[in-house]
């Protein structure tokens, strides 16, 4: 049974269903108690919700509500009497108040909605912040099945991880074992979470719409504690894994998307045919 997200409606092959928007998605992943536990504090975007949430967390990300892949994300923050801002790898920019600052970054956004979160002080290798891919294919019997995991380390200067931004793709273990000196056990217990978590969320997108590969992208702070970032269910990109010198789960990504498929084609010939 679907529930009803608020964004706006797309068909998809045939079946009308509504496209979410990051807050859409927020309010729909919160309400499993479980993974709310993962959600960093999130509101919708304005002028009382910005200036309440940069003097209680002091540094705040603006993100577009229904952009993906690191478009337009700002990232805002407070140190003494200073007020700044900065969008993607663009130039800083000072203001002496709260209000200018959120009247400049509102001329930059425009009227578009966007969604307000608390900065994660996310855990760094060589200085620069990290995040992390897992990737979750239907096999062929339909079920989810964990495919892979890789972190995605930001480009210098850059506040987002994105490829397309010139971030670059790591290993887990060797991220794990620099950022923060764990050693094999509390490596694999961590991604045992890591795991665990995104099987979970699959099952709570089922309730939303059917999809059969689902990218879930993670962070972990400078403490290790496990967020959720976002959710991608169009197309999430298996080039990400062909990266790593280790190409044992781009190939276990093909080879599982390519079961699912021709699996899913003998069933349409079965049923056509019936």
């Amino acid at each position: 049974m679907s529930e009803c997200i608020n964004c706006n409606a797309i068909v998809d092959e045939g079946r009308r269903f509504q496209m979410p928007g990051k807050w859409g998605l927020h309010q729909f992943y919160a309400k499993d108690q479980q993974i709310k536990t993962l959600l960093p504090p999130t509101v919708l975007f304005n002028r009382t919700t910005f200036e309440r949430f940069l003097a209680q967390y002091g540094s705040v990300y603006i993100k577009p509500n229904m952009e993906h892949k690191g478009k337009g994300i700002i990232k805002a923050w407070k140190k003494g009497s200073v007020y700044s801002f900065v969008v993607v790898k663009g130039g800083i920019r000072r203001y002496g108040n709260a209000g200018a600052l959120y009247n400049a970054i509102r001329s930059h956004t425009g009227e578009k909605q966007h969604v307000l979160q608390k900065t994660i002080p996310l855990a760094r290798i060589g200085g620069r912040p990290f995040d992390i891919r897992v990737m979750m294919i239907r096999d062929a019997s339909d079920q989810w099945r964990y495919c892979g995991m890789l972190a995605k380390v930001a480009p210098d200067g850059s506040v987002v991880t994105n490829m397309s931004r010139g971030g670059r793709v790591r290993a887990m273990d060797d991220v794990l074992k620099q950022a923060f000196n764990w050693n094999e056990e509390e490596r694999k217990r961590f991604k045992d979470q890591l795991v665990l978590s995104s099987q979970q969320i699959c099952r709570r997108f089922d309730r939303y719409k059917y999809s059969y590969q689902i990218g879930i992208d993670f962070a972990a702070d400078r403490s290790g504690r496990l967020w959720l970032i976002e959710v991608n269910f169009d197309y999430p990109s298996h080039a990400l894994f062909s990266r790593l010198k280790d190409r044992t789960y781009f190939k276990l990504i093909k080879q599982t998307v390519s079961e699912y498929r021709l699996t899913r084609s003998k069933r349409r010939i079965k049923k056509a045919n019936d």
